[in-house]
């Protein structure tokens, strides 16, 4: 068993580091992968394959969060020799000094998780962002899986990138490379949640349909989105659309083809800018299938940069978490460099 410091965990309590007791001649050497979301994080063990997780609510607080995530690293990393933390999260953050910076889905301030953790259970942790973890992922296992260049992109509550070249996360300068929900589709759009106006985020993900579905449901009476939420408009929420554009409700079709052709426009411009052998969306929205693909590969053929289109693939993400996936690849590959 794992034995846990009698500090308090969150003034910096240490513990023992994993994997240390007698039974080392059973013990396999693994790494510990965590996704931290701003409603759930969730924490697993392996090598480059996910062997088991745990999933636990984020707490608002990170003092809070961090005594949970304690508890479940020691209860997932039980009877293991464990080599490294590999740590994805939503950005802004900095992997270097191992901080993440306060964001819409996460308020912490500056939270300097690798420095914690790493006091914790003296082992060496990596942070990057869960979109370029996610993308690497899907590079490793998924539908990324023999490519050289990719560029993965989540649609979901919000829309983030990430360009993986030959396996590797390109970082940019300041570690925002393939931020593609935050580049401007529409000039004087709708305000997004980094202040600016008309970014692909703002127009293309869960939370922008969502926001027009409502905004637009008194012009179109007979919806059958009114049906769907049992005239709660405050139920509307993307998967809501999407339920209404399978059966061809006009107004939800109207919604998803501009939702389409904004989104259409952010992949065609990646493409001609980074010229990726794929394309890999994945997130809430790629699960609404070829509702979804069908018009957006269309749109890309029409709009995008003709040569590089034609040796482009855009597809379905396939893992369940990628960003799990692509921590433990992650921790395994800094290890190995470090």
């Amino acid at each position: 068993m794992v034995e846990r410091g009698t500090e308090n965990p969150c003034v910096g309590g240490s513990t023992p580091p994993l994997g240390t007791n007698k039974e080392k001649n059973s013990k396999q050497k693994v790494f510990i992968a965590v996704d931290i979301g701003g409603t759930k994080t969730e924490v697993a063990i392996g090598e480059e394959r996910v062997e088991k997780f745990k999933v636990i609510p984020t707490p608002a607080e990170f003092e809070n969060f961090l005594s949970s995530l304690f508890l479940l690293i020691e209860r997932v990393g039980k009877g293991k020799k464990i080599k490294a933390i590999g740590i994805s999260a939503p950005g802004p953050l900095d992997p270097v000094k191992g901080l993440i910076f306060p964001s819409p889905n996460l308020k912490w301030k500056e939270a300097k998780i690798k420095e914690v953790l790493e006091k914790r259970f003296t082992l060496p942790v990596f942070l990057e962002n869960d979109a370029n973890l996610a993308g690497l992922g899907e590079c490793f296992q998924g539908a990324g899986k023999g490519a050289d260049s990719v560029f993965y992109i989540t649609v979901s509550t919000g829309i983030g990138g990430a360009f993986i070249l030959q396996g590797k996360i390109y970082q940019g300068a300041s570690f925002d490379a393939g931020e593609i929900g935050h580049t401007v589709v529409l000039d004087n759009g709708p305000r997004c949640n980094c202040g600016r106006k008309g970014c692909l985020e703002a127009l293309s993900s869960g939370t922008a349909i969502a926001k027009r579905a409502k905004r637009g449901l008194k012009r179109y009476p007979h919806s059958l989105i009114w049906q769907l939420v049992e005239n709660r408009k405050e139920l509307v929420d993307a998967q809501v659309v999407v339920k209404a554009v399978r059966a061809g409700d006009e107004f939800a079709c109207k919604i998803w083809e501009e939702s389409c052709r904004f989104l259409a426009l952010g992949v065609a411009n990646m493409i001609s800018l980074l010229n990726p052998q794929k394309v890999i969306i994945g997130g809430g929205i790629s699960k609404a299938g070829e509702i979804l693909f069908r018009p957006l590969r269309k749109m890309v053929k029409e709009i995008g940069w003709k040569r590089a289109v034609r040796y482009c693939r855009i597809e379905k993400a396939k893992l369940r978490n990628p960003a799990i996936v692509g921590a433990l690849v992650y921790a395994k590959s800094k290890l190995s460099s470090s």
